[in-house]
């Protein structure tokens, strides 16, 4: 299930600091170009996947997403 694909994701960000650096620079506005960069990444979910997945994250563990697309 995809989910899953968007919570290691999530989590990758949080734990490897080449992706969270590069995330940091791309720096997506919106969950579209989250779902864009992932893919790029290899991280392939779509943008309610991905929604689905942030929601069983506390909002301490997903600041960085959160503040990127604000």
């Amino acid at each position: 299930m995809a989910v899953k694909t968007a919570q290691r994701f999530i989590e990758a960000l949080e734990n490897q600091a080449t992706l969270s650096t590069q995330f940091s620079i791309v720096s997506p506005t919106n969950l579209d170009a989250v779902v864009d960069f992932a893919w790029e990444k290899g991280y392939e979910f779509t943008k309610d996947e991905l929604e689905a997945a942030l929601k069983l994250f506390p909002e301490n563990r997903i600041s960085h997403i959160r503040h990127a697309i604000r």
